[in-house]
């Protein structure tokens, strides 16, 4: 069973620090080096401060900056345990859309041995950035977005009574997503929510990195005898969305290829065409999104040009010999073929590749992918629909991990809303 639990957040003093439209920020690994900079002009107490400090004995730097603040009275922490309701509110396609949750501390388990299930790989160096973060706040800053079944409705009856009052606090993004927040203390609504959930299992949406963290430094932690708190288990940050909400929504994560030696696109094409079907696609993204989106089992290529690739699985059996242990929906899923059967076997960009961040670069955005083709900065872009939400439960029921940056959550929480300390 999945353990949840209120929490004593720490929060932003608004009247110390300012509004919380320049104290958040988004998720550290989007943040580009303009970005940073663009959040530390807005506020001196910006959390990406906390989150992604920069410099030498930039971890040391943040645990200060941490103490600091707390003394000062710039964050404070709530005197009762609390569950925060969490709503955005953003636009998608032109229609407007709304997703909201919880932030609860979440129990740890070990991948496979309880009720929280991951959907992605991960990679060392990410998760090594943030145990020396962790070792240094004793936060968790950031929160983690998990996913849960709700199919009687329990947990988002409890959700939208709360947010029937007006939020306690809100602010709007950059990206123009309205993030808003309650809290909810009553000793009776709390139950019902953690009740809602004590037989559900929790998948990992986004921040498998920080959830393996969180696991590692409470490990370390027992063997050392430091006092944590929360459960036998210890506990971490995470916002926790139904599986089925309306409003989630996952983009696709394009593959940039750089770097290769002796790259030929037209012998590239060739030999796919022995498990392919290939068709020539206009190639604009608006074309291409939908020829994506309509074509199962489907993976498009662009090289240069007026027209991309589209690549549709003529040959099942060849992406069952190819991951013979896996289950059908892992191999049904786009981003499987892609990987399994163009990837490794046909550019030797293969595991250990992944793992270093070899000939390839990622991007959320399709008109970035065929413009990076275009400038000459990469030898061909290889394009995903977006995965559907249900497969991400089912690929992980399976026990079965998708490659890493398989999915997209949109919008990303914002960072600096709630901060999880790890003692009480």
């Amino acid at each position: 069973m999945a353990y949840i639990a209120p929490f004593r957040a720490l929060r932003y003093d608004t009247d110390r620090a300012g509004e919380l439209g320049e104290l958040c920020c988004p998720p550290y690994d989007i943040i580009s080096p303009v970005g940073q900079a663009a959040l530390e002009a807005q506020s001196p107490y910006n959390v990406i401060r906390l989150e992604r400090p920069l410099g030498e004995d930039r971890y040391r730097r943040a645990g200060e900056t941490l103490r600091r603040w707390l003394s000062d009275g710039i964050l404070r922490r709530d005197g009762d345990p609390a569950y925060y309701v969490c709503r955005m509110d953003f636009a998608e396609g032109g229609a407007p859309r709304s997703v909201y949750g919880f932030f609860a501390r979440v129990g740890l388990e070990p991948f496979g041995q309880g009720s929280v299930l991951p959907h992605e790989e991960t990679l060392s160096k990410d998760k090594s950035d943030r145990f020396s973060l962790m070792e240094q706040t004793f936060c968790n800053i950031s929160p983690i977005y998990g996913l849960y079944s709700d199919p009687t409705g329990g947990a988002d009856a409890r959700l939208r009574a709360a947010m029937s009052a007006p939020p306690e606090s809100a602010f709007t993004d950059g990206d123009g997503v309205t993030h808003s927040l309650w809290t909810v203390t009553d000793p009776i609504a709390q139950a019902a929510l953690t009740g809602a959930l004590a037989d559900r299992r929790i998948y990992l949406a986004d921040g498998h990195h920080r959830y393996e963290t969180a696991l590692s430094f409470f490990e370390a932690k027992r063997r050392s005898h430091v006092p944590l708190a929360g459960d036998p288990l210890g506990g971490v940050l995470m916002m926790l969305v139904a599986l089925d909400h309306p409003g989630l929504v996952v983009w696709p994560t394009h593959r940039l290829v750089h770097g290769l030696p002796d790259f030929d696109p037209n012998a590239l094409t060739a030999a796919l065409a022995e498990d392919f079907t290939v068709t020539p696609c206009l190639a604009e993204p608006e074309a291409l999104a939908a020829a994506l989106a309509a074509s199962p089992r489907t993976v498009g290529l662009y090289s240069g040009g007026p027209a991309a690739l589209l690549l549709t699985l003529r040959n099942p059996e060849a992406i069952r010999q190819a991951l013979p242990h896996k289950s059908d929906a892992y191999r049904a899923l786009e981003v499987s073929l892609l990987h399994a059967l163009i990837l490794e076997p046909r550019l030797g960009i293969g595991r250990a590749q992944l793992a270093d961040q070899t000939y390839l670069t990622y991007t959320r955005s399709l008109p970035e992918a065929l413009d990076g083709v275009r400038g000459g900065g990469h030898q061909c872009a290889f394009l995903l629909p977006s995965t559907p939400v249900p497969m991400i439960g089912t690929v992980a029921d399976a026990g079965e991990r998708m490659p890493q940056k398989s999915t997209y959550f949109y919008p990303k929480l914002a960072t600096g809303l709630v901060i999880n300390p790890l003692d009480d």
